[in-house]
């Protein structure tokens, strides 16, 4: 975990300078389809912000909503900062959030599913802060075989991987979501679970 945590921390400041022009308009693609969720969630939670490329984006599909971004990086939190004074930033870890339950009305892990280091334990722990029908997304927009290729080209991330859709799908059943859906292909990784109990 701790080295995990320097590795984000000394990534911050080159993240951004590292990504394609084009990316922003695709993580806005992908959000759009989620439109009604975050319209109609009362809380969203942005669980492994970064340099916060999201938050922008969902400002602009739920202009009131108020948004946690959180990190376990403090320097990813001040660039994250940077990007969205509004927002409200937590440091903090996946597998010990300090929310109460049935806080949030939906909760995205855009590009940080893969740095859990207990997989079936986070997805547990953000089940309980997600209320009645609100709902978990996992995104990624680039495809799985890609995000795995460069996580492993680290000696520190090189076991960070993204399972197979399958896998998922299992995962987030045996959590307790429900309504499951999984779609891993070419052009992206998405995969959604709703609270139901």
């Amino acid at each position: 975990m701790r080295a995990h945590q320097a590795f984000f921390e000394r990534l911050a400041e080159e993240w951004d300078a590292a990504q394609s022009p084009a990316r922003q308009e695709r993580l806005r693609q992908l959000l759009s389809r989620f439109d009604n969720v975050w319209k109609e969630s009362p809380l969203i939670l942005d669980v492994g912000t970064g340099t916060g490329a999201l938050l922008p984006l969902l400002r602009e599909r739920a202009a009131l909503t108020p948004i946690v971004a959180m990190d376990f990086a403090y320097a990813m939190l001040q660039r994250a900062r940077e990007r969205e004074r509004f927002a409200l930033m937590a440091q903090a870890d996946v597998h010990h959030l300090p929310f109460p339950a049935r806080t949030f009305g939906a909760i995205i892990c855009h590009s940080s599913f893969p740095h859990f280091a207990d997989k079936p334990a986070a997805l547990s722990e953000l089940k309980r802060t997600l209320r009645i029908g609100g709902r978990l997304i996992v995104m990624h927009d680039i495809c799985r075989e890609r995000v795995n290729a460069i996580h492993r080209s680290s000696a520190v991330t090189r076991c960070d991987l993204l399972p197979t859709g399958a896998e998922m799908e299992q995962m987030l059943l045996q959590a307790g979501f429900c309504e499951v859906q999984v779609q891993d292909c070419q052009a992206h990784f998405l995969a959604v679970g709703v609270s139901h109990v």
